[in-house]
């Protein structure tokens, strides 16, 4: 009950900083909505008059296909950028050491920043979203609590990696080869932005290694196929295990960081 109290307090905190800059949010809800209408518009230019073969298996929508893969693609940076941007910003004020001597351990501090972040970005993606349903037609099957489900399983592995980046930042204050290696992989071989099958035979079976080429696969068989959680189960599972294997990972890379930054008295250097 104290955590959830807590939770609600950094939320409250967040959306009176979010309200304070009233232009910045104006202006950031318009450029997020105006960026996906014009990916909506490229991808019903594609469509007119074309046959996709390859996205079949989830309906054959190449305009639900990019918006899906847009949508996913807003998740992945908010469990990739998350906690290093928790330490960034720390380090950048100078308060990353008072923080570390408070009552709220980074533990927590890192929980609410990312239930704040996934609150919002769940806010605006859902706006934008039925905006976009509504203006091109897209089909869509609105299973969105199970589409929630898909998503947030899938952050699990990725908050592993988020969790290696933030160690990594702890030591070096900006460079990031986990997370960008991990965003590159991604856009080229998960099929976020077009299908695994076009990807050359020798090079191929890089996309089952990334944790996002199985979730993207589950988010739209959900949303544009209309299937169940009881149909994408195994690799829910599969999502999950590699949460369960990432995340420790990432705890102990973090807690190896945190006492050499300390050790070198470069915790609060940006």
């Amino acid at each position: 009950m104290k955590l959830l109290i807590k939770t609600l307090y950094f939320i409250r905190k967040d959306i009176l900083i979010w309200f304070s800059y009233r232009t910045q949010l104006v202006l950031g809800l318009l450029s997020g909505f105006v960026g996906i209408v014009q990916f909506g518009l490229i991808g019903k230019f594609i469509a007119q008059g074309n046959y996709f073969p390859l996205i079949e298996r989830y309906g054959g929508d190449i305009l639900a296909y990019f918006i899906t893969g847009s949508v996913f693609m807003s998740y992945t940076n908010l469990a990739l950028m998350t906690f290093k941007g928790v330490i960034q910003r720390e380090q950048n004020m100078g308060t990353l050491e008072y923080i570390l001597l408070s009552k709220t351990p980074l533990s927590q501090l890192f929980f609410f920043s990312f239930a704040s972040s996934f609150l919002f970005t769940t806010m605006n993606i859902t706006l934008i979203f039925l905006g976009l349903v509504y203006l091109f037609s897209v089909h869509i099957t609105p299973n969105f609590l199970e589409a929630l489900v898909v998503l947030f399983t899938v952050m699990l592995p990725l908050m592993g990696i988020g969790l290696l980046s933030a160690s990594i930042v702890l030591i070096t204050k900006k460079g990031d080869p986990v997370g960008w290696l991990y965003t590159t992989l991604s856009g080229l071989f998960s099929g976020i932005y077009f299908p695994v099958e076009i990807l050359p035979d020798w090079i191929r079976p890089v996309s089952y290694l990334i944790p996002s080429t199985y979730g993207i696969d589950l988010l739209r068989r959900i949303l544009m196929r209309g299937e169940h959680l009881s149909s994408v189960v195994k690799g829910l599972i599969l999502l999950a295990a590699t949460g369960l294997v990432l995340i420790p990972s990432g705890v102990i890379a973090f807690k190896k960081s945190f006492k050499q930054a300390r050790s070198r008295g470069s915790l609060s250097w940006y």
